[in-house]
């Protein structure tokens, strides 16, 4: 938003781009949906310069089709069309009144003509080629105008315009800059100035959001053509011009499309260049441009492809950090059964659950004897030996649904969801015969028994309650 101070800087500088009574009078008469060309040509007829280029545009190939060459200002007008007259005479009187000569510093007009231009035309041509039935001449006035609020800004603020042009800056970001040192960019500035014209609501809406992103990819509306239009001459006045080309690569179609695009912009740049007594920005070719376009698309599509690639590395090396880590945080890395702290979490889980709904719950402990004993005659390297096959065998002799870990050393525990004790007893029981009838392990050939002391309870044992430590 404009701000009350720069509003009133705009409104009181005597060097403010203006438009001769003549052009304000056409503008005026053109809004007037009944109006005769007659009052139109008249009012034109007031600027002899302006009615010379006029005839002398109309008289171009690209206008004459092959038809008879006009030689008054109404054949003129009739030729051209009503807006795209009103919006040539509104430029030319810019461009003759605040000057297109090139500048070292601040402002260079020449450099802002171009641009202006090369946008106007880009934006009618691209409002030709797309389905859509679009106002081409409005778009190409609203193209035209996009930038003027910088002939406003460099009026109104002079060396600081040119401070916060300085520098090799894109267009996009000069429009920060704008912001950022005079509080409004010139979008903002261009709209206003358009408004003050008496130019139509839509021409300064499309003016006010020249500089924004289109939304639509398949179906352009007539301020998104305006929008791509500054970008579009980019690819004649920015370096690297196939680097712009590829950006606009999701609006623009296929390369049939891309390629007519591009000619037709080129073939009217000479002429609408000349009208304004500018130089038209050098010439392209549109083949190698989209060749360079695709290769760079090419690029970074294997670049992406690659970083996708190195990211997926990247996540599944994180997922199998965090399973080893949750592996380490759950289980005992010897006996590969949950760990103590694992299973106090599930205990109080199951404990819990069982108050709440009444369900029973039953817990086994395990304590293997002589155990230190084993490690003293055998080392510990086969009591850790003993400990796995005895983990072994007690997830065996669980049914599904019960957990079972290693409490700590020696000593284990299984916790028996739905299990009353008399069942929970016969489960210690199991395990105790299967200790009695088979060999644990085996040392140096020979077998080796272990035998554990078991205790089991229930929670209809007794009331038991739970407490948080």
């Amino acid at each position: 938003m404009i701000s009350d101070a720069l509003r009133q800087s705009l409104a009181t500088c005597p060097t403010l781009p203006s438009l001769p009574a003549a052009v304000l009078k056409v503008i005026e008469l053109a809004r007037d949906p009944d109006v005769k060309l007659q009052p139109l040509v008249e009012a034109l007829n007031h600027d002899p310069a302006l009615t010379v280029r006029l005839i002398s545009l109309a008289n171009t190939v690209y206008y004459t089709l092959g038809g008879r060459p006009a030689s008054t200002l109404r054949e003129a007008v009739e030729r051209l069309g009503l807006e795209m007259s009103v919006s040539l005479a509104l430029g030319f009187s810019l461009a003759r009144s605040y000057g297109n000569r090139a500048r070292t510093k601040g402002l260079d007009l020449h450099k802002y003509w171009q641009r202006s231009l090369t946008s106007a035309i880009a934006a009618r041509e691209l409002a030709r080629h797309v389905p859509n039935e679009l106002d081409s001449d409005t778009i190409f006035t609203a193209a035209l105008l996009q930038d003027i609020g910088m002939l406003a800004l460099d009026a109104v603020e002079g060396p600081i315009y040119a401070d916060t042009l300085g520098g090799n800056l894109q267009h996009d970001e000069i429009s920060l800059r704008e912001r950022i040192d005079l509080g409004a960019d010139h979008t903002e500035i261009g709209a206003w100035l358009a408004a003050t014209w008496g130019l139509s609501p839509l021409s300064c809406e499309w003016i006010r959001y020249s500089h924004d992103c289109p939304v639509n990819q398949q179906s352009l509306t007539g301020g998104e053509c305006v929008m791509l239009s500054g970008r579009l001459a980019d690819i004649w006045l920015a370096p690297d011009g196939h680097k712009t080309l590829a950006q606009l690569e999701p609006w623009l179609g296929d390369d049939t499309f891309r390629s007519e695009l591009l000619g037709s912009i080129q073939e009217q740049l000479p002429i609408i260049a000349e009208l304004f007594d500018v130089d038209a920005p050098d010439r392209i070719d549109p083949q190698q441009l989209l060749f360079e376009s695709k290769q760079l698309l090419l690029e970074r599509s294997l670049n992406l492809y690659e970083r996708l690639k190195k990211q997926e590395r990247e996540l599944a090396q994180l997922r199998e950090n965090n399973a080893k880590l949750s592996e380490a945080v759950r289980f005992d890395p010897l006996t590969r059964l949950f760990n103590r702290q694992y299973l106090m979490q599930l205990f109080e889980s199951c404990f819990c659950e069982a108050q709440s709904d009444g369900s029973r719950l039953s817990l086994v402990f395990i304590d293997l004897d002589h155990f230190k004993q084993i490690n003293d005659k055998h080392g510990h390297h086969f009591g850790d030996e003993v400990l796995r096959a005895f983990a072994k065998l007690l997830q065996g002799t669980s049914e599904p649904g019960t957990i079972v870990g290693r409490y700590g050393g020696e000593e284990f525990l299984a916790i028996l969801k739905n299990r009353s004790h008399s069942e929970a007893s016969a489960f210690a029981d199991t395990l105790c015969a299967k200790l009695r009838d088979q060999p644990l392990v085996h040392h140096a050939g020979v077998p080796v028994f272990i035998t554990a002391s078991v205790g089991v309870v229930s929670l209809g044992d007794g009331d038991f309650p739970y407490r948080k430590r």
